[in-house]
């Protein structure tokens, strides 16, 4: 589905990725993990054309798409929902989920299936965005993402800032839209337990490079922590 290959990544002259090699194979759910300031938002970032990226390859669902604008790699069927969410606070619920049909043209109407996985998006329909807790505004970002029903969603830190009890419910919403859905997923995250967990496949990251790559039922969850600690 996805396949990264040889990719750099800058923020201005920095080099912040070096290399990437990464695989996201379709339907399933990968996450890349690393301590504070590795490079994981960036590879997120590089996939979604938001940095730049002068050597390397990215082909999604057979395409290169490494030269392509950020609008145009959403139109190919790619959500992403960033680090802090942006949700626009004084827009209402619903007029945020709206704007998640932009890639459609804003034709169409907001699945059905959405409102299942997180019921209290329609009970605060008409609420403004800014007035969301941090937990309601994940699954806020996550729906507008959704919106267009795309092929591959990509989640940065999706679990951040947030209560345990809705950490449970992202991470459940998260496995019935892999499962049910079909919706290939790549996650950055640094709650282990989490990644364990909802991912199929593992990669952890150090200093803009991958050190270690796995099936995450194959992985061992000390040897992880001592990565992410030493």
């Amino acid at each position: 589905m996805l396949q990264i290959s040889g990719l750099d990544a800058y923020y201005g002259e920095s080099r912040v990725i070096h290399a990437l090699e990464l695989s996201v194979k379709k339907a399933s759910v990968t996450c890349l993990i690393g301590r504070n300031g590795v490079g994981k938002s960036t590879a997120l970032k590089s996939i979604m054309g938001l940095v730049k990226t002068p050597a390397g390859k990215i082909i999604f669902d057979g395409q290169d798409i490494t030269k392509l604008p950020a609008y145009g790699r959403v139109k190919l069927g790619i959500g992403y929902v960033p680090q802090g969410r942006d949700i626009f606070p004084q827009m209402t619920v619903q007029e945020n989920l709206d704007l998640g049909l932009q890639p459609k043209g804003g034709r169409g109407k907001i699945p059905e299936y959405i409102y299942e996985l997180f019921p209290v998006l329609p009970q605060f329909a008409k609420r403004k965005g800014g007035d969301l807790s941090g937990g309601q505004q994940q699954q806020l970002a996550i729906a507008r993402a959704l919106a267009a029903e795309p092929k591959i969603l990509i989640l940065d830190e999706p679990t951040e800032g947030i209560q345990p009890s809705i950490i449970q419910d992202i991470g459940a919403a998260i496995q019935k839209i892999n499962t049910e859905k079909g919706i290939t997923i790549l996650l950055v995250e640094q709650y282990l337990d989490f990644v364990l967990d909802v991912s199929d496949d593992l990669y952890i990251m150090e200093k803009g490079n991958i050190v270690l790559n796995g099936a995450s039922r194959e992985m061992n969850a000390d040897h992880i922590q001592k990565i992410l600690t030493e």
